[in-house]
């Protein structure tokens, strides 16, 4: 009996994450080794997928309670409390409860091209989002720690929605709204999770266009933290205006870019 489907058809249909039972049934009884290979890497993608979403909900646990009751949480995180040079970098972003941000996860865990696509879909889905830049003067008048709460705090009260509670990684923001405290909060939480993508990508823009006013420190690549090349340029010809003044070795760099 010729067989209902060819091979490519059979790979257009599994492409269908919402698949009628009763077509993958008939699929499933076909005898053809490339079609059961298919169907190998169907039910692998389902499982990843489900296992995915299994992680997403968990992730929400702590944003739920809030929602649940009509509530608005803003997630807070920052970028660029190491480097030697550049602003350090906050973000607060307030989603909706039946947002689909299933792969949303601590920015440093995900790759450049994947931080791009999921910017894309906060940007999409969020509430309200606010983005605050810490200079380098603000880092060396306060210290690294201060200067990076003032910066949560303006990117809180930017925000065009005023949030009834702040879910915020292991700093304290100098405002009056109710705020959890969580060490390593953009793992656990998906809004800081979110507002730490935000923060990275908008950063790491920022740093590259930097590296257009200063070619030689490569800081497209490092984003300004201590590497060779970076403290090479240091040594060569001197500090910047984005440098850190109060940040060892730049400290004891006198000559001036």
């Amino acid at each position: 009996m010729k067989n209902r489907y060819t091979i490519k058809n059979v790979k257009e249909i599994l492409s269908d994450d919402d698949l009628d039972t009763d077509l993958l049934a008939e699929l499933s009884n076909d005898p053809r080794s490339g079609v059961k290979k298919l169907l190998e890497q169907y039910y692998k993608k389902q499982i990843k997928q489900q296992e995915l979403i299994e992680r997403f909900h968990q992730k929400e646990f702590l944003e739920k309670p809030f929602w649940d009751q009509g509530l608005t949480v803003a997630g807070v995180d920052e970028v660029g409390r190491g480097p030697l040079a550049g602003p350090v970098v906050t973000a607060a972003v307030i989603l909706p409860s039946n947002n689909t941000l299933y792969e949303v996860d601590d920015s440093k865990k995900l790759s450049r091209t994947k931080r791009a696509e999921l910017y894309k879909l906060i940007c999409d889905q969020a509430i309200d989002i606010s983005v605050a830049v810490g200079s380098p003067q603000l880092i060396d008048t306060e210290n690294i720690y201060h200067a990076t709460e003032l910066t949560m705090g303006d990117s809180i009260t930017h925000l065009y929605v005023r949030p009834d509670h702040i879910l915020v990684d292991a700093m304290t923001i100098p405002v009056d709204i109710s705020q959890t405290k969580l060490i390593k909060g953009d793992s656990k939480s998906l809004s800081i999770g979110a507002a730490s993508i935000v923060a990275k990508v908008a950063r790491d823009r920022l740093m590259t266009m930097y590296s257009k006013l200063y070619p030689e420190f490569g800081f497209e690549r490092n984003d300004g933290y201590g590497t060779k090349e970076h403290l090479q340029a240091l040594d060569s010809v001197g500090r910047t205006k984005i440098h850190r003044l109060s940040f060892s070795p730049v400290k004891k760099t006198n000559k001036i870019y």
